[in-house]
């Protein structure tokens, strides 16, 4: 896969200042969005975007070019205990590509409230409704969107990758797609913990947060990432799904670490996940 130099100057200028410097503008982002309820950042518009769901209030950011214009449309979705705000960077850099994005913090976590039920009915409708909401945006084309999920994130991406019919990319990075083998198989007690508590891994809980079982439903094509030393995740997630979508003939890509664990090095996801949107959302070469 041919990755833009464009991509790499990006990563550079991201990821190669200090991790103070890094913490420091964070912090006085976050103060100016608090503040002020939008901010632009180097021709970047990035504003609050909170919103209710089912009596709770969901935390939201969105990033978006500063020129008008209609531009493509990503969700972005962050995963156990991490927020919109987290994701602050991602959206950044697809704003500077010409492409709009939405963060959405799950219920539970970061300021949205109500209860986690491990991407549940109630995460599912949460997100949902943000992505309706965003689609209806006057500088979002509703008709070139996609869906970027890290972990629980991912696992919420691919569920709804198969609800949804309109997508045109989804990203899927270290995420759980068949919630029975992931139980049986993830040696961390706290996450088995997590999973048993937040759904009761009753039958009816584990069929609706499988979506290996309805990947029959799926029309979005597919980037899937996944590190082979993942003990969060096993990677055999990510085998699982690869080797179904191979079965229903879906339009998929892959991409293994086999160095790496739960988290993926972003400098080395991110050139692929922009290329990908690019690809597919924009048909750039």
């Amino acid at each position: 896969m041919m990755i833009r130099p464009v991509f790499l100057l990006i990563a550079c200028v991201l990821f190669c200042v200090s991790a103070s410097a890094q913490t420091r503008d964070r912090a006085a982002l976050l103060d100016s969005l608090e503040k002020d309820g939008c901010v632009t950042i180097e021709k970047v518009r990035i504003c609050k975007y909170d919103y209710p769901s089912d009596g709770a209030n969901v935390e939201a950011i969105t990033f978006r070019p500063e020129a008008d214009g209609k531009y493509p449309g990503v969700l972005l979705i962050p995963g156990y205990q991490r927020s919109a705000t987290d994701y602050i960077y991602l959206g950044r850099i697809l704003a500077a590509e010409g492409i709009a994005s939405v963060a959405v913090t799950q219920p539970g976590f970061g300021k949205s409230t109500g209860k986690a039920d491990y991407v549940g009915p109630k995460t599912i409708g949460a997100l949902t409704a943000g992505l309706d909401k965003f689609t209806r945006e006057s500088y979002v084309d509703g008709k070139r969107m996609g869906i970027f999920g890290y972990s629980r994130g991912g696992m919420a991406a691919s569920l709804l990758a198969v609800k949804l019919k309109d997508l045109k990319a989804v990203v899927l990075g270290a995420g759980i797609y068949d919630f029975k083998r992931a139980y049986d198989e993830i040696k961390i007690e706290g996450i088995t913990a997590n999973m048993k508590a937040e759904t009761g891994m009753t039958d009816a809980a584990i069929r609706e947060r499988s979506s290996v079982m309805q990947m029959d439903r799926l029309q979005a094509p597919v980037l899937i990432l996944h590190g082979e030393k993942d003990l969060n995740v096993p990677v055999s997630q990510a085998l699982l799904l690869r080797d179904r979508l191979k079965e229903l003939k879906k339009d998929f890509e892959i991409k293994l670490w086999p160095n790496a664990e739960h988290s993926i090095p972003r400098s080395e996801m991110l050139p692929l996940t922009i290329d990908f949107f690019n690809r597919r959302l924009k048909g750039a070469k």
